[in-house]
């Protein structure tokens, strides 16, 4: 296999894309075994990022990285552990295919599929901030990889990071995001909109002021040290940017991040 598929380098780094479909169920089996697998391999291997995803079926997506002048291929090694934990621990779906509702068939639960994303950035101010969107994520998420669970930490995690936009420029940035993101996927601005008007809007609002005046005194030392990575990141890159990147790695993007920001809009004007 590695003699078909390509090999990405990026910021002197070897970069490996891999697409494990696995129903969410078990989502909490495979992480753990793609700690162990990490653990050891750490002395190949300098990064190890996960992100969720259910687009073309339920998956986790996994990025190592190699330095780039590790002359080896890591391919096989990969796709052979993988492949034998989950004919060893297979999954099983739940959710059925939407005939009529979608073209294209979703891969195979229990399938690798290789090279079918990359990372949206690949600055070591990036990974950090991956990697510790994804621990406080876990953290929060404490093994319910529920849709509604996932949305929202996602809602969640943007609400903080708005925390650090300067008062003054909170609504307007808010508001630019949302124009952004509906810019970015036009064909779910309907749909968001349609699905937001069946929401109690005051129930999410108590939510999302919840998330706004947490004492921080609760705060985690995962959450802290994630917000510190938030300061870092938007000193290169604007609000909007910062939700892609969560929503990327949550597996919120298109409409999902359209209804996140749609629904902190909202909130945001009635608040002021």
């Amino acid at each position: 296999m590695s003699s078909i598929l390509p090999l990405y380098i990026q910021n002197e780094k070897q970069w490996y894309f891999i697409s494990i479909f696995y129903a969410r169920e078990n989502w909490k089996v495979l992480i753990a075994e793609i700690e162990h697998f990490y653990q050891k391999m750490q002395s190949q291997f300098c990064n190890c990022l996960i992100s969720f995803s259910g687009e073309k079926g339920e998956h986790l997506q996994l990025t190592f990285a190699t330095l780039a002048n590790d002359i080896n291929n890591y391919i096989d090694e990969i796709q052979v552990y993988f492949q034998l934990f989950i004919d060893q621990n297979p999954s099983v779906g739940k959710i059925p295919f939407p005939y009529g509702k979608a073209v294209w068939g979703n891969y195979s639960n229990n399938s690798i599929a290789w090279y079918r994303f990359k990372l949206p950035n690949y600055s070591d101010q990036y990974i950090n901030f991956h990697q510790q969107t994804m621990d406080i994520a876990l953290k929060l998420l404490a093994d319910d990889f529920s849709e509604d669970a996932i949305f929202s930490v996602g809602m969640y995690l943007i609400t903080k990071a708005l925390c650090y936009i300067e008062n003054k420029e909170q609504k307007s940035i808010l508001s630019q995001a949302l124009d952004d993101a509906s810019g970015a996927s036009p064909h779910f601005v309907y749909t968001a909109k349609e699905l937001v008007n069946k929401i109690d809007i005051n129930e999410i609002g108590e939510i999302i002021e919840s998330y706004w005046n947490e004492d921080t005194n609760n705060f985690s030392l995962e959450l802290v040290y994630w917000l510190n990575e938030v300061k870092n990141l938007l000193n290169l890159y604007n609000f909007n940017n910062l939700c892609t990147f969560i929503c990327e790695i949550m597996g919120l993007k298109g409409l999902r991040q359209l209804m996140i920001l749609e629904l902190m809009n909202i909130w945001y004007n009635k608040k002021k």
